[in-house]
């Protein structure tokens, strides 16, 4: 039993050093180094959210039918191979076969990690929340990329140039491979092997059956989509400000330490302020951090990129444990992949466009236009979640 309760601890540490990687904070200035402009960087990033859109139903329904370990080994591999191939890219299309694998990488786990925590606590009669465990894994995910970030602008300031960041990074992202080796199966219910059965039972729970489901999904797609939006200008921002590149790394590990703070006292939040009151604050901090960067040309609009890491915080934690708690564990990894293909889909319309809006009307303007977008948002998808809050799980 004890084997058991110790994969939560080793989830922890998988999402720590999954994203342990100190070439965040420069990468859009590496991609810039090999004569990207914004437009291609966010074609190559929606590259690796189509990968994570043709996987991600797949590896779901794969952990759930073959195992929750099995699916975080080959994850972590394909991590450990797609970041390697960071260090030998030189053109486009060597970012574009890495991100490709990056995102099938992803996508094992994005279901699966939430999916052994669950099962874990289910197995071992655990009487912890729920939400705070999961609340913990995120924010050990936050931690890891903070640290990194603030290890990149150490490295920086010890005269490492981006490329040895690329290299430091592609060793780091192997470690989660020797821990998910370490994993023990929990025992839980599973599904049959009649796969159009499945995915029909899958499409009722999740869509038909419950109003109040579908919308959790629908907010989980744009809400994590928005968080995803912000973090990848906030390098562009920091260069409109002058802020010299060695300062990247601070910057990029406070932001993820106010998304670690939040994550980690979103249960808290929520049993303080009620559902409803963190739900609207999830909803309103992206309209906020998206016209704060549009208007604010000084140091001051640092304040809205953190306010985007307070939305993820947040966000990743409430709204997928509202969703985990209405799922079984037979298709509970299948249901958090759907959440993740919506969110890949959308950020896959979308952030081409943004970064062409960027190009062509410059980043303020570009921002102030998706602000309004999640003012529509806002009304189109959080109200109707608001209207049903006696239906939202809060902890007792």
């Amino acid at each position: 039993m004890r084997k058991i309760e110790n994969n939560i601890n080793k989830v922890y540490a998988i999402k720590f050093f999954a994203m342990f990687l100190v070439l965040m904070p420069v990468i859009i200035p590496f991609f810039s180094s090999l004569g990207l402009n914004m437009e291609k960087v966010f074609i190559l990033l929606s590259v690796f959210s189509v990968s994570c859109f043709i996987f991600e139903v797949p590896s779901g329904y794969i952990s759930d039918l073959f195992g929750r370990k099995n699916s975080l080994i080959l994850s972590s591999m394909l991590r450990g191979i797609g970041f390697s191939l960071f260090v030998f890219a030189l053109d486009f299309e060597v970012l574009v076969i890495a991100e490709i694998i990056l995102g099938a990488a992803v996508s094992l786990q994005s279901g699966t990690d939430t999916s052994l925590i669950y099962d874990t606590l289910i197995a071992t009669n655990s009487k912890k929340a729920q939400v705070k465990i999961l609340g913990k894994s995120i924010f050990y995910l936050t931690v890891g990329e903070g640290i990194a970030s603030l290890l990149s602008s150490i490295l920086m300031l010890l005269s490492f140039n981006v490329k040895d960041l690329v290299f430091v990074s592609a060793i780091m992202s192997w470690i989660p491979v020797f821990i998910a080796m370490t994993l023990v199966e929990p025992e839980r219910q599973k599904m049959g092997t009649k796969h159009s059965e499945n995915f029909k039972l899958i499409f009722k729970k999740l869509f038909k059956e419950s109003t109040l489901l579908k919308f959790i999904l629908l907010n989980m797609v744009f809400y994590f989509s928005a968080t995803h939006l912000g973090v990848w200008i906030f390098q562009k921002y920091w260069q409109a400000l002058h802020i010299p590149l060695v300062y990247f790394g601070f910057l990029w590990g406070i932001s993820n330490f106010s998304a670690a703070l939040f994550s980690k006292r979103a249960h808290k939040f929520e049993k303080e302020w009620g559902s409803p009151a963190v739900l609207a604050t999830i909803g309103l901090l992206p309209i906020a951090s998206f016209f704060g960067i549009g208007l604010v040309d000084h140091f001051v609009g640092i304040i809205f990129c953190l306010m985007f890491q307070m939305c993820r915080g947040l966000g990743q934690v409430l709204l997928k444990d509202a969703l985990n708690k209405r799922v079984s564990s037979d298709f509970r990894a299948t249901a958090n992949s759907i959440g993740q293909m919506g969110t890949r889909i959308f950020f896959v319309i979308i952030s081409p466009l943004f970064g062409y809006l960027i190009d062509k009307y410059g980043l303020s303007q570009a921002s102030n236009i998706m602000g309004g977008f999640y003012i529509f948002v806002f009304f189109i998808i959080m109200v109707p979640i608001l209207k049903q809050r006696k239906n939202f799980a809060t902890i007792g």
